[in-house]
């Protein structure tokens, strides 16, 4: 078939439509730049973890170590021998590198690569919106895979809880630790979901009230040691440390934190201090020293990454960095330290407090505790049983 540049990148977008997958995406466009440019051979690559992967090629596999040259300089890279000429073309999406073409061309053919631009424009949107769907899919591959875990020795010691209490037989009291383990990681696993998708659909907001960053800290270190740490952890503090922040988010970032230094070393150490009109919280651990490029890329999704260097589905910390942005703080990667620097709740904030709440239910007992909840939290928090107890503590209330 005899191509032209504008009706090639339209047919490429055809088959995109039509569902195909990167693989095939990436053989066509390979087909059709060889095609349209007269090259002996190409091949599209994309970005992976341990260098450029092979997505799809027409006439051989040119130059993968070319393709590693223009994935880390993002420019264009050639190469001529006498058997043949090499060039390798980035693949850019709205700025995002997502791959690289390589062509190899006979000597005593000219290279011309103009045809290929319109090509190259489209190739790299189509690649970029392939690959997404991919990732997805692979993501929850990944996530029904992690929740099955846990899930499975619930299920398994819960069955076997059951039995023996039917038979009036003892049980180990280790198998409720257990049980709290799991559904504490299955837990975290599904928070880690929910806050994935909430990230991608624009709905990931803050429920700011007051609270403390040390009891938070405390908080954290408790639901590490429920996850089945029985390493050294040590707390230190300059004293209260006063926020206005989202309580349950700030918890699972710290949480986060912490897990993350135990790959590195222990015993972990954090230390909170004032810092200006900043709290500052430090998560040390010993012996280890990160590299530029590990502190660089301390908060990029790690899903993709082996088990064993990954924690949960490997979105911890990017969603925690995330987190700390939209609260107006910063988290940062030390040489042997994450750091998490969070505003301190002003004054005036602080005298804004004590607003009165009264909850209102027809259950008693859950309004009550509702109250007592609230009033943990700094309200001064009043219960009514039903609407005609509320309006009666309403009109005798002060004004």
């Amino acid at each position: 078939m005899t191509w032209h540049a504008s009706g090639a990148a339209t047919h490429l977008a055809d088959a995109a439509l039509a569902g195909e997958s990167t693989e095939q995406l990436a053989a066509r466009i390979a087909r059709i730049a060889r095609a349209l440019c007269g090259a002996q051979a190409a091949a599209v690559f994309g970005r992976g973890l341990q260098g450029p992967v092979l997505f799809g090629s027409d006439g051989g596999v040119p130059a993968p170590d070319l393709a590693a040259r223009t994935l880390k300089s993002h420019q264009p890279e050639r190469r001529a021998e006498e058997r043949a000429s090499t060039v390798s073309l980035p693949l850019r999406s709205r700025d995002a590198l997502v791959g690289a073409l390589v062509l190899r061309f006979d000597p005593d053919v000219p290279v011309v690569l103009k045809p290929l631009d319109p090509l190259v424009a489209r190739a790299a949107a189509v690649l970029a919106a392939a690959e997404r769907e991919a990732s997805k899919d692979r993501f929850l591959s990944l996530a029904a895979h992690e929740l099955k875990t846990p899930l499975t020795s619930i299920k398994g010691f819960a069955y076997s809880l059951g039995r023996r209490l039917e038979k009036g037989e003892p049980f180990d009291p280790r198998s409720v630790t257990i049980l709290e383990r799991q559904a504490e990681r299955l837990h975290g696993l599904l928070e880690e979901m929910l806050e994935v998708s909430r990230l991608e659909m624009g709905r990931f907001v803050l429920h700011q009230e007051p609270c403390e960053l040390g009891e938070l800290a405390d908080s954290a270190l408790r639901s590490v040691r429920r996850l089945g740490f029985d390493g050294e952890l040590s707390v230190e503090s300059d004293g209260p440390l006063p926020l206005a922040a989202d309580r349950e988010r700030i918890e699972r970032v710290l949480t986060a934190l912490v897990q993350r230094a135990r790959a590195f070393g222990t015993p972990v150490k954090v230390s909170l201090s004032r810092e200006g009109a900043r709290a500052q919280l430090r998560v040390a651990w010993p012996d280890r020293t990160l590299s530029v490029a590990e502190r660089a890329s301390a908060f990029e999704a790690r899903w993709e990454e082996p088990q064993l260097t990954r924690q949960g589905l490997g979105m911890a910390l990017f969603i925690a960095r995330h987190c700390v942005l939209l609260h107006g703080g910063e988290l940062s990667c030390d040489s042997d330290a994450f750091v998490l620097r969070l505003p301190l709740r002003s004054q005036a904030q602080r005298d804004a407090g004590g607003h009165h709440v009264l909850v209102i239910d027809d259950d008693e007992p859950l309004a009550r505790m509702l109250s007592e909840l609230l009033a943990e939290h700094g309200y001064v928090a009043e219960h009514a049983a039903g609407a005609r107890a509320a309006l009666e503590k309403l009109r005798n209330a002060p004004a």
